[in-house]
C-alpha cells in the first residue's frame, strides 16, 4: 500500500512537483480499513534515467517520512536537469512484509527500475527466471517485479514489451489487491492499472502537458496545473509513454476470473 509519481519528458516544474508529492507521506489517501493509520511513512525512494536515456539510475532510498527528510529535499534540488524518465515512492508497508530499508522501493535490475502500489499474496511463487537474485527481505514488490522481467526476457522479440507486460499481468495466479506498477528502462515508461478492490485508493491518475506527462496515486497541487486536468486511469489498463514530444499508448489487460 503505497504512493506512486512517475514524469516523463520534460517538466521544467518537475522539482515542485515531486516536493508537493512528498505530502502523501503525511496527508495521502488511505484504504477504508479500521484502525489504520493515515500516511505512508514506512520508506521513500527514487530513480531517475541516466543522461543518455539507456537505464534507470537509483536518487536515493530511505526509511521514515519523506515529508519530515532534509534528505529527500536535498536529494531533489541536487538535480541540476530535468530527467527524462522520474520514478517516486512513498512505502505504507503491506502486513508481514518487513519495514526495512531493503525492502523501500524502487527495485532495480539494469536497466530497470521498478515501483508498486498494492499486495500480492504469495508472490514468491510466480514464476521467475533464475538469474534474478533477490535484494530484498522476502519482498512482495521484488518479486512481482522480477515476474514481469522474467517474462520481458523470454519474450519474442516480434513481441511488444506491452503485449507481454499485459499477458503476465492477465496469467498471473497468485492473488492481489493491486499491481498498480510503473516500470522503465530509462527511455520508456510503462504504467499498469489493475486492482480488485478499493477503488478510491488504488485508482491512478494522469496529467498530460505538451512535452511531458505526470502519473500519480493521487492528483498533485503546483502553480503549473490545472486541478481539472487530471485524468483517471481505467482499471485493468496498460500504459507506454514514449517519445519526443510524449505519447502515450494504451492496451487493455484481459482479466480472466476464475
Amino acid at each position: 500500500m503505497c504512493r506512486l509519481l512517475g514524469i516523463y519528458g520534460q517538466v521544467d516544474f518537475w522539482q515542485e512537483i515531486v516536493l508537493e508529492f512528498r505530502r502523501q507521506a503525511e496527508f495521502g489517501n488511505i484504504p477504508p480499513m479500521a484502525g489504520m493509520e493515515r500516511g505512508h511513512k514506512d520508506g521513500w525512494g527514487m530513480a531517475r534515467s541516466n543522461k543518455d536515456k539507456s537505464a534507470m539510475v537509483p536518487v536515493i532510498r530511505r526509511l521514515g517520512s519523506a515529508l519530515e527528510s532534509a534528505q529527500c529535499r536535498q536529494a531533489v534540488t541536487s538535480i541540476d536537469e530535468a530527467p527524462d524518465v522520474f520514478l517516486g515512492h512513498l512505502r505504507k508497508a503491506s502486513d508481514d512484509i518487513p519495514v526495512t530499508l531493503a525492502n523501500a522501493h524502487p527495485f532495480f535490475h539494469a536497466p530497470w527500475a521498478f515501483i508498486h502500489n498494492g499486495t500480492v499474496y504469495g508472490a514468491e511463487s510466480l514464476p521467475r527466471n533464475a538469474s534474478l537474485i533477490s535484494t530484498s527481505d522476502e519482498s512482495d514488490t521484488e518479486y512481482l517485479f522480477h515476474y514481469l522481467l522474467s517474462a520481458i526476457m523470454t519474450n519474442s522479440v516480434n513481441t511488444g514489451i506491452c503485449e507481454t507486460l499485459a499477458l503476465a499481468v492477465s496469467s498471473m495466479k497468485a492473488d492481489y489487491t493491486a499491481v498498480n506498477s510503473m516500470l522503465s528502462n530509462g527511455q520508456d515508461l510503462y504504467v499498469i492499472s489493475a486492482y480488485k478492490t478499493w477503488e478510491d485508493y488504488y485508482t491512478l491518475h494522469c496529467y498530460a502537458l505538451p512535452t511531458g506527462v505526470i502519473i500519480s496515486s493521487e492528483p498533485i497541487e503546483s502553480s503549473g496545473l490545472d486541478p481539472a486536468a487530471w485524468k483517471r486511469l481505467a482499471n485493468n489498463s496498460l500504459l507506454r509513454i514514449h517519445g519526443s514530444p510524449p505519447r502515450i499508448d494504451r492496451m487493455p489487460i484481459q482479466i480472466h476470473c476464475n
